[in-house]
């Protein structure tokens, strides 16, 4: 069946494909998967009529034949009174009259790997929105009085897909008390109801603000690696990480992937520091103080001993290492179409005196020396970005923290935390004339040389 390809700007895809066996699809998703990849699979939202079939935590109590006849029962209903097929299957897609054929309706709801990972809640939402906007449920589809609602359906969820998708299954069976849903053009139906969801939903507008303005490219199976590594790295069970069985590691691995995604989140600084710069030297040095290493790449032909005009420079690559020391290089076509260093020069100022700063802090940058411009338009209080207070918060949030201890270490948290943000306030300009430094601060100066001279 022909699927439905991810397009640039899109975080909902659904992808629509017909059955004709109730039990061997209800079996598939609350099973293991093909691959195993099936990982805290459970009921999220379901038809009035199959809610008695699960228990609290959305798995099914019934046998897989007494859950398949429940959910055939309105068709078992349409075939006695001898209207066994759905509207589409009448004519030349089921000469032979087959009953039933093509009966259940599968969709499957993905947010594209990413972009973010929403709670059952939120799915149950989105679902039963979609549904109704598909005009499979909704006031055409209810009852009056007390009998619910005239449509089978169901909605699973697993873990994260095998492309780190988070996802949803909905099946529905197309034969209702008295009729057929009709699934003509569903697949254009089900396009315009996901836009349109983007566009309308809370839930799914967040996803949107939340990831760069241009999407991310990023191996899979690089970040699968890392999520592997991560999770391993972090484990802290009772039993050694290589003895659990394979689901369990799966999910400890689905928790750090839908938690984490290096590439998006490098992606995010570095545009950050591209939008608030004004020269391409300014650029460098604001990468530079986010921890990142950035070096340039240069023009064919031209080596470093040559590299003396910023047109040398065609390209960049940014150096992530996380504190639990996995390393990661990105060219900056990864990041982003705009984040190409042609494109963000187009934004940028250009003169003399800039191409002049250029060229030697590209050359601090790949030597490792510290910044040529000590004191930046980076570096003045006026220019403080959203992400360099982002910084400046999250770090006094940690100091905070780090005072929670016992009266014999409180004074040295104290002072590690004034030492910190000393560095910081120099890192981002903000002391200003006649504010004391650490060294000024009476007793402070003193604790500091008596504990160097302990470490002596």
């Amino acid at each position: 069946m022909r699927k439905l390809r991810w397009t640039e700007n899109h975080r909902m895809i659904p992808n629509i494909t017909r059955g004709s066996n109730p039990k061997g699809l209800l079996r598939y998703l609350f099973g293991k998967g093909r691959h195993n990849e099936h990982t805290d699979q459970h009921l999220l939202c379901a038809s009035e009529d199959m809610l008695e079939a699960f228990d609290m935590t959305g798995q099914p109590v019934e046998s897989w034949k007494r859950l398949a006849e429940r959910f055939d029962r309105r068709y078992r209903m349409m075939e006695r009174k001898g209207q066994p097929c759905p509207p589409d299957q009448r004519g030349k897609h089921n000469p032979e009259r087959e009953p039933g054929k093509q009966r259940l309706w599968h969709c499957s709801l993905a947010i594209k790997a990413g972009h973010g990972i929403l709670t059952d809640q939120q799915w149950q939402a989105i679902i039963q929105d979609y549904l109704q906007r598909m005009g499979i449920t909704g006031p055409d589809n209810q009852d009056n009085g007390q009998q619910g609602e005239r449509v089978t359906w169901l909605a699973v969820r697993h873990g994260l897909s095998r492309n780190g998708n988070d996802h949803a299954h909905i099946v529905v069976q197309l034969a209702t008390d008295d009729t057929w849903i009709n699934p003509y053009h569903d697949r254009i139906h089900a396009q315009r109801a996901c836009r349109a969801m983007e566009e309308e939903r809370a839930e799914l507008i967040e996803l949107h603000r939340t990831t760069p303005r241009n999407q991310i490219r990023w191996s899979y199976s690089q970040y699968r690696m890392w999520a592997q590594w991560k999770a391993e790295h972090d484990y802290q069970g009772d039993i050694a990480w290589h003895q659990l069985d394979p689901n369990t590691r799966s999910r400890h691995v689905a928790r750090v992937m839908a938690s984490s995604t290096p590439k998006h989140h490098v992606g995010r600084i570095i545009e950050a520091c591209a939008h608030a710069s004004g020269s391409e030297d300014e650029f460098i040095r604001r990468v530079r103080r986010e921890g990142f290493n950035i070096d340039p790449r240069l023009r064919k032909g031209v080596t470093r001993d040559r590299f003396t005009t910023p047109e040398h420079v065609v390209g960049y690559r940014i150096t992530w290492r996380s504190r639990d020391g996995w390393t990661e290089r990105f060219n900056a076509f990864d990041l982003g179409d705009d984040m190409r260093l042609k494109h963000l020069r187009d934004g940028w100022r250009n003169d003399t005196r800039t191409a002049a700063l250029t060229v030697q802090e590209w050359r601090a940058a790949m030597e490792n020396r510290a910044p040529v411009m000590r004191n930046g338009a980076e570096k003045q209080a006026a220019n403080l970005t959203t992400r360099d207070m982002e910084r400046l918060i999250d770090q006094a949030f940690h100091i905070a923290n780090s005072l929670d201890a016992s009266n014999s270490e409180y004074g040295a948290a104290l002072r590690e935390g004034l030492k910190t943000f000393d560095r910081m306030r120099g890192q981002y300009g903000l002391p200003q004339a006649g504010t004391p430094l650490i060294s000024d601060i009476p007793g402070i100066a003193s604790h500091t040389q008596d504990e160097s001279q302990h470490k002596r």
